[in-house]
């Protein structure tokens, strides 16, 4: 590779921080032209230097300001530059690099560079890690997806491999019948199922959640949705009907890229048109992530038959209960059932002062993420890591277990 590239991989946007990568046979010579550290030790792929970005700072004076950065050299021919996300301070140092000789190159084509690198410096889960990363839309995703650029499935794949090959012998390892060959396995599996707890984070870096608002007619359901996304998005009115298809905006909640889904009412009867409603309805229930079911406090003797109807179409769901219009709730009510349990909002009145929409967008969060990961953590981030680490899980030998691990780390399809 005779040729030096250079690419904002963070997503465009108003951020606070961006990454510029430098990569080819002139990236560190280009690099350090420019960067002036604040200490004089040696470069190590993956050691973070902190120093301040000049253009060509050997022909510049001292007392020309700088921006100050974060350099991680990841190769000996390639780095990345972190810096300010304002689009003067990126382009700034990427302009330098221009000047030097480096070529800049969009985030489609350096995904497209960084998969024809494999054969050279990059293995392909660095390169699925950067391809992740140029496609991220929120600065919480952003974070996840550049710390698996540093390797983290990369080491855990290469350390199972190494490991294998110390511990058993290579006639041991063919028969894979001894007991520490048995304990080995079994450790083995136990870390990728680990690895795999992750895997949800890791698909939904790209891929936004699907959150469903589902309920009877009539209690609010596209009022919530406007209240979250904080615009007019669903059509509201006291006509039971009024939603006749599935609604979807797209939204970020505490750093998490949602698409919400406003259905149409579940109820029984209603023209053809509306019953079609409901039917997609339904499928966009058996395809979320989340359920929130809206019912209000008219609705709430039908809460078991619409939790049902909602389990029925996805038996997976994980299922947020939420009681709209919570101020026309009797206080003298029978808490017959547990309703002081689910979420209470007020979607109707803007001015309503805790309106539990916040508690919402909260456990609406918290709900889909909620655990979070060390960021160093190996994460599965494609449907291609997900298939080989549950083939690694269900191996019944180390031999086989290491030809998938091979697998996985060589970039193989999931048909081979």
């Amino acid at each position: 590779m005779n040729a030096t590239y250079v690419s904002r991989i963070t997503a465009v946007g108003r951020s606070a921080v961006a990454v510029v990568s430098v990569i080819g046979h002139q990236a560190e010579a280009f690099t350090r032209a420019c960067f002036a550290p604040a200490t004089s030790s040696s470069w190590t792929p993956g050691q973070i230097r902190y120093g301040t970005w000049r253009a060509d700072r050997e022909t510049q004076s001292d007392e020309i300001e700088g921006e100050s950065v974060v350099l991680t050299p990841l190769a000996e021919n390639h780095f990345e530059i972190h810096g300010h996300g304002g689009s003067a301070a990126v382009n700034r140092i990427i302009q330098s690099l221009v000047e030097l000789g480096a070529t800049h190159v969009d985030s489609a084509e350096w995904a497209s560079l960084s998969a024809s690198f494999r054969d050279q410096e990059f293995e392909p889960l660095i390169a699925e890690a950067e391809s992740v990363l140029t496609q991220c839309t929120t600065r919480r995703n952003a974070a996840t997806a550049l710390a698996q650029t540093r390797g983290s499935l990369l080491r855990w794949t290469c350390d199972w491999i190494d490991r294998i090959h110390t511990e058993i012998a290579g006639d041991e390892l063919e028969k894979g019948s001894d007991h520490s060959s048995s304990v080995l396995l079994a450790e083995l599996r136990a870390s990728a199922s680990d690895v795999l707890l992750r895997a949800s984070t890791g698909m939904h870096l790209t891929a936004p959640y699907r959150v469903v608002l589902a309920g009877p007619p009539n209690v609010g359901k596209s009022s919530l949705v406007n209240r979250i996304v904080g615009y007019g998005r669903s059509i509201t009115h006291d006509a039971a009907g009024t939603t006749r298809d599935v609604v979807d905006c797209d939204t970020v909640i505490d750093g998490l890229a949602i698409r919400l889904g406003d259905t149409a009412g579940i109820r029984a009867g209603g023209d053809v048109i509306e019953q079609e409603g409901i039917r997609r309805g339904s499928l966009a229930i058996a395809n979320a992530d989340l359920v929130v079911m809206v019912l209000d406090p008219n609705s709430l003797a039908d809460a078991d038959s619409i939790q049902k109807t909602i389990t029925s179409h996805n038996p997976d769901a994980s299922i947020l209960r939420v009681l709209n219009k919570a101020d026309r709730l009797l206080e003298t009510a029978e808490e017959t059932h547990s309703e002081s349990t689910w979420l209470r909002t007020i979607a109707h009145d803007a001015e309503a002062q805790q309106n539990g929409i916040e508690a919402l967008k909260k456990a609406i969060s918290s709900t889909l993420r909620p655990l979070e990961f060390d960021h160093s953590s190996a994460m599965p981030i494609v449907p291609r890591h997900v298939h080989w680490l549950s083939q690694i899980v269900g191996s019944a030998n180390l031999r086989q277990s290491v030809e998938r691990l091979t697998a996985l780390r060589a970039g193989a399809e999931t048909g081979t």
